[in-house]
């Protein structure tokens, strides 16, 4: 993650939609968080970025959420409170506890049958049309129902650096990843716990009290 707003949105280290979706709180476990979708307009452009729908779609849903925005509004609080519960589950599965499922369950007793797919300069996407706000709900609900069935679900790490949070799936063979990114989080927090070190091994000299003439 980055202290640049702009920059966090485009870093995807979460390795599942799902994940990367639960990582759109940057800075999470920190006294000063940073959301990275204010709004529905800007949710729609973490879903370009990160390419869980086409752009037509999100081209749809852009005029749909200028059409009605209290429609979009609404959409994006539903997306949060499912962003909220990434965070619970990503929790329980850490600890070996049993996630508590049942707003996961409700919306996907809600979602429509998944479609095809289609190809998209060598990604493949859900073919979704574009016309309901809700519709990016569902790719996230699917990517998270794939996690929890999957061996996935026993390999979910969480940054280690200060303040941080962003949720992964550890795929290193000895499950030993620590960070969202080495070369972000990793190399900050080295730089950190080194000058801590430095700082405990030579204190500053208290300064001497001048005299008086």
């Amino acid at each position: 993650m980055s202290r640049d707003p702009l920059r966090a949105a485009t870093q995807f280290f979460g390795g599942r939609v799902c994940l990367d979706f639960g990582n759109t709180l940057d800075w999470r476990t920190s006294d000063d968080p940073q959301e990275l979708i204010p709004d529905y307009a800007a949710f729609l452009g973490w879903c370009a970025r990160r390419g869980i729908m086409s752009a037509s779609a999100v081209e749809g849903l852009i005029s749909a959420d200028k059409r009605e925005p209290s429609a979009g509004a609404a959409a994006l609080a539903e997306l949060v409170s499912l962003r909220q519960d990434i965070w619970k589950i990503c929790d329980a599965l850490r600890g070996n506890r049993q996630p508590d499922l049942g707003l996961v369950n409700e919306l996907l007793s809600q979602a429509p049958p998944q479609p095809g797919l289609v190809g998209r300069g060598g990604v493949f996407l859900h073919d979704l049309p574009g016309r309901d706000v809700r519709e990016p709900l569902w790719p996230l609900l699917w990517s998270l129902s794939a996690v929890l069935t999957s061996t996935d679900a026993g390999r979910i790490g969480c940054c280690q650096a200060t303040g941080c949070g962003w949720f992964y799936v550890d795929e290193s063979p000895n499950r030993t990843r620590l960070w969202c990114s080495s070369e972000v989080c990793g190399n900050r927090e080295r730089a950190r716990r080194a000058y801590t070190k430095r700082r405990k091994e030579n204190p500053p000299k208290a300064a001497r009290p001048r005299q008086r003439k």
